[in-house]
């Protein structure tokens, strides 16, 4: 079977009554962190390989963490994760795929699987919104058909497209959010039945940041931070002009995507001489709960985020955060944070300059370390195989 003709699976998610009020498709489950007090002993040891995009050794980012954190975190809830591609060698000897990210090399993946009997389950990390579109550095009539194809879909949820084949082909998709979840019926025709909310998280180990390890590096701290891979899409430019009036330093920590060289020049071409442009950290390097520690706020003006990594674990350290309307940003710290559109310079500015004035943020450490950490994400995750099995 070709990844062109892979068809819905036959293995069939399937609802557990011992989970009170049951799998609500739309909600975050009870196990997620969000409705505190259930817990259940797996039932038995459980194998899955967990694979992600070709291309996220060479550029790492949130999706990459996520399965990586949750693969450790897995161990607890008797499930042995497996990181690999998903070959048939390796297939052979899983309960389970999962897959992170919403890229078409996945349908060949899942059409392998398939022939193997082997169930599906993929974690979407996706957003959908008419203004991206328009926001792709590309000739205008590539954005043109772009938002066309949008407005198409929003119609017709039936439209043939790789990410409709893909989202229909797996057994179980697991969004970030209740929000993204939501998208994934909408636009692709995706059923409630099959989606299962599995929330990101954050390791406690960003709550002890040493403050002075970075903030030497740097020259001080209380600066405006921006931690990710630098790309369109992140919006580093909209921050830097936004930043240009400004007289607080701002420090741009993460690498250029590769292919987006020449949007990284032109983020430097505009920074006024208070910013400063260090590379990527590893994320076991302590200079980056370090950084989270120093700063005076984290600032991430992408134009969308699921929710963003760097703003679970730079919350844990009370850092304020100024973030993006866009993706689910809302639904995960609702009023612990300041929410700015990301094509509002000036808005943008004035909230940052709000921002780091202001003291640590405990209510949202709190919020953060008793809703998102990888051990609910892991629970959630194993209710998830379970509804496969």
């Amino acid at each position: 079977m070709s990844a062109e003709t892979v068809q819905l699976g036959t293995h069939r998610p399937r609802n557990n009554s011992s989970t009170a009020g049951g799998d609500s498709p739309i909600a975050v489950a009870r196990e997620s962190g969000q409705f505190p007090g259930h817990s259940s002993a797996p039932r038995r040891k459980l194998t899955v390989l967990m694979a992600g995009p070709a291309h996220a050794a060479a550029a790492p980012g949130g999706g990459d963490v996520q399965r990586l954190r949750t693969a450790a975190a897995l161990g607890a809830f008797g499930v042995e994760a497996v990181l690999g591609r998903p070959t048939p060698e390796r297939l052979a000897h899983v309960d389970c795929l999962h897959l992170f990210g919403s890229v078409p090399e996945h349908l060949a993946s899942v059409a392998v699987a398939r022939r193997m009997g082997v169930p599906v389950v993929l974690s979407t990390i996706a957003w959908f919104e008419l203004a991206n579109c328009w926001r792709e550095p590309r000739p205008m009539v590539w954005r043109a058909c772009a938002a066309l194809k949008f407005l198409g879909r929003a119609a017709c949820p039936r439209l043939p497209s790789w990410r409709r084949r893909l989202y229909r082909a797996v057994d179980l998709l697991l969004p970030n959010s209740r929000a993204e979840a939501a998208q994934l019926v909408r636009y692709f025709g995706a059923s409630e039945e099959r989606v299962h909310v599995v929330p990101n998280g954050a390791e406690s180990r960003f709550a002890r940041g040493e403050p002075d390890l970075f903030a030497r590096g740097v020259g001080g701290r209380r600066f405006v931070l921006c931690a990710g891979r630098v790309e369109p899409r992140k919006n580093q430019l909209g921050l830097l002009r936004s930043m240009r009036e400004s007289g607080l330093p701002v420090v741009v920590l993460g690498d250029a995507v590769p292919g987006h060289a020449r949007y990284l020049a032109r983020c430097r071409e505009t920074a006024s001489p208070r910013v400063r442009f260090l590379p990527r950290l590893e994320h076991d390097d302590p200079l980056l709960a370090a950084a989270y520690a120093a700063c005076g706020c984290l600032v991430l003006p992408g134009w969308f985020e699921t929710p963003g990594l760097a703003a679970l674990e730079a919350a844990l350290s009370g850092a304020p955060l100024v973030l993006t309307t866009g993706g689910a940003t809302r639904e995960y710290f609702r009023e612990h944070a300041v929410y700015v559109d990301p094509d509002d310079h000036a808005g943008m500015r004035r909230a940052i300059e709000r921002a780091v004035r202001q003291p640590r943020n405990l209510a949202l450490a709190s919020h953060v370390r008793k809703n998102f950490t990888w051990q609910a994400a892991a629970r959630a995750t194993r209710r998830a195989y379970e509804r496969v099995r």
